[in-house]
């Protein structure tokens, strides 16, 4: 399974984080966020499906689709995925 690490409570274009475990391909993903709460995904080509979570402030956060591309151990949110 795919590790990710962002670099904020939540995504957005523009934001990075880190590779934690695993390589980039088709599947389950679980997302940790700067805060330190968590939320599964899937992810799907260049699309990460990201289920609804709960930032540590108590924000709900809907699900959401992205467009991501990797570097290495590191990824970027290019664009929000209407799909």
């Amino acid at each position: 399974m795919l590790e990710l690490d962002a670099t904020n409570t939540h995504l957005y274009p523009g934001a990075r984080g880190t590779v934690l475990s695993g390589a980039p391909g088709d599947g389950p993903v679980t997302l940790r966020f700067a805060d330190g709460a968590a939320a599964p995904g899937m992810l799907q080509a260049e699309t990460l499906k990201v289920e609804p979570y709960t930032t540590a402030a108590g924000t709900r956060i809907a699900a959401k689709a992205w467009r991501i591309a990797f570097d290495g151990a590191q990824f970027r949110i290019t664009a929000r995925d209407n799909a």
